[in-house]
């Protein structure tokens, strides 16, 4: 209920945010101002103004803290950038990003404007420039410089003053997650044999099995079961044994000699199969090397991108200034781009910065980039003025939106308005843990991941079996169709024939794959005996059929002998009278 609740406050408060946002918008023009535009790092013009006099009524108790820049026309440089937007040099009216709904959140509680008075800049340093150089320049050219600047001794040492941040600018690490192995692979049961292995071991057992056959050719006692007018039988018993079933009965010195040295090849083959399975998989399953923080990261020597010239840069330098395996790069995409490639191991960066850019298609596509180990060093980052409380009075300003962010990250504004700014940027949607990545792998155990393949392969070869078995049932049926059409009465008997002799041969290799030969033979002693059995049967239904003949003979004869009988009585009295 709670939960409802504060999603229902939240959603109202976006929506009466939007309302302030388009009345402040009202009579505000949409383009920097000429009037404060100039190049980066011009030191020949300057556009801070003084506020000393609002500053004097804030100390006699005329205006209260919250309101003390009421009226005041701010004059502000915003960084061109994913966080503030323009289009053809005006401010995007659908959505004109987080630095801009910022600065209007904070006009309209502070009672100021700066939509009439603001200046851009791309704020990346030229050549032979700092980041931390371009900062002390904007801030002491502009009242405000609107961009993210993280915070640091040493740029505090230089007169920066910052409000109240917005961003997170703690130190973290990015590199590739470790459960890219995990996709499905089919045939990853043949992976541990390369493929010239599999065609000699497909050529062996059909080579095996011809020499088989070849050897009951040779001499029809080479094997208990009649092999000589099957030479696909044989091959398919080369091939069980590849499974450490051993089918085959040799009876002569030939045929076992090589069955020796067929069941020792498929012994060894099948062992090695094994072993290698087991390690492969086990391989392939076991966490990768696990980087947990920058300092292990630098004692494993791994290849590491940052953006160059950063307050993250500049923290790493200073804890490591002897590592050289890093890549310093222009653009802050380059570092995850660099990463993604292989290029780096892991990127440095920030984690707002993650925050924007895994949700970038462009970067993390797939979702296999992720935040490993645990923060470096916490910082944090926002907007920057210049620490001066006599001159211009420009610390006013600073306490003034320093007293506005800390109300909006209280009220949960701060958080809301990120949350719809990485919605609205967000061309991927990956399902984060809320917790970063520290290589602690889940589980080593075996999937479908690993194991799938072979369970299709043997769902595939049992769908065959069952449609070849089809098949003859089918051919079965449609010859003993054509068998009674021609000649019912052979049809019968020539049936019968197959049908003995088919079970016969099941009852034999039934009998005979448990490995007895006293139970083969009793299987086929069997198998003779029923067809005696047939034959005494026939033998019988013939003998009737005989007997019947006979008695209809006999019954005729007497018929005859009983009709003479009565013609000499007949002829008796004729001759009495």
């Amino acid at each position: 209920m709670m939960r409802r609740v504060g999603r229902q406050y939240r959603s109202w408060t976006l929506v009466l945010f939007g309302l302030v946002f388009r009345l402040v918008q009202i009579g505000a023009q949409e383009q920097p101002s000429a009037l404060y535009q100039t190049e980066n790092f011009n030191t020949d013009v300057m556009f801070r103004q003084s506020v000393c006099d609002l500053h004097e009524q804030y100390d006699a108790g005329n205006r209260s803290l919250e309101n003390a820049l009421e009226g005041l026309e701010l004059r502000v440089v915003v960084g061109t950038n994913q966080y503030f937007q323009l289009t053809n040099g005006t401010i995007d009216e659908d959505y004109p990003g987080l630095t801009a709904r910022l600065l209007d959140e904070l006009a309209g509680r502070g009672k100021f404007t700066w939509r009439n008075s603001f200046a851009v800049s791309t704020f990346v340093p030229t050549e032979n420039k700092t980041w931390t150089e371009l900062l002390k320049w904007t801030t002491d050219t502009y009242d405000v410089s609107a961009t993210w600047w993280a915070q640091s001794v040493d740029r505090l040492a230089l007169g920066v003053s910052y409000p109240e941040g917005w961003y997170d600018a703690s130190i973290i690490m990015v590199s590739k997650k470790n459960s890219d192995s995990s996709k499905f692979d089919p045939w990853s049961w043949l992976d541990p044999f390369a493929s010239g292995v599999w065609i000699m071991i497909g050529v062996t057992i059909i080579f095996s099995g011809l020499v088989y056959w070849f050897l009951e050719r040779i001499d029809h006692k080479s094997d208990k079961r009649s092999l000589h007018n099957s030479p696909l039988e044989s091959i398919f018993l080369a091939g069980i044994l590849f499974t450490s079933h051993f089918l085959f009965h040799p009876r002569t010195h030939a045929a076992r000699l090589f069955s020796l040295s067929l069941a020792f090849w498929a012994l060894l083959t099948g062992a090695a199969y094994t072993a290698n399975l087991a390690s492969f998989l086990v391989v392939q399953n076991s966490p990768k090397i696990s980087i947990s923080s920058v300092d292990a990261a630098v004692k494993m020597n791994v290849r590491i991108c940052i953006f160059e010239s950063t307050q993250a840069d500049e923290a790493f330098t200073k804890a490591y200034p002897l590592y050289t395996n890093i890549i310093r790069k222009q653009e802050e995409e380059e570092i995850f781009l660099g990463v993604a490639s292989g290029e780096c191991t892991v990127a440095v960066t920030t984690v707002s910065s993650w925050r924007f850019w895994e949700r970038n298609v462009d970067i993390n596509d797939n979702c296999h980039m992720d935040w490993i180990g645990r923060i470096f060093m916490f910082v944090s980052a926002g907007f920057a003025t210049t620490s001066d409380s006599g001159t211009l009075c420009t610390s006013l300003i600073r306490d003034v939106l320093n007293f506005h962010f800390g109300k909006m990250k209280e009220e949960g504004v701060l958080e809301l308005l990120w949350e719809d700014h990485l919605k609205r940027t967000a061309t991927i949607d990956c399902q984060y843990d809320t917790l970063p990545a520290g290589g602690e792998d889940s589980s080593s155990q075996l999937d479908l991941s690993n194991m799938g393949g072979i369970f299709i392969f043997h769902f595939a070869l049992s769908i065959l079996a069952i449609i070849v078995a089809l098949i003859r049932k089918v051919y079965d049926e449609k010859k003993k169709r054509d068998v009674t059409l021609d000649d019912p009465p052979k049809m019968d008997a020539k049936f019968s024939n197959e049908v003995v002799e088919r079970e016969e041969r099941e009852h034999s290799d039934e009998w005979s794959e448990d490995g007895s030969v006293e139970e083969a033979e009793d299987a086929q002693n069997y198998a003779a005996m029923k067809q005696d059995l047939f034959r005494l049967t026939s033998q019988q239904k013939n003998q009737a059929e005989t007997v019947e003949d006979m008695n209809n003979n006999i019954s005729t004869v007497v018929q005859m002998l009983n009709e003479r009988k009565q013609n000499r009585s007949s002829d008796a009295l004729f001759f009495d009278e």
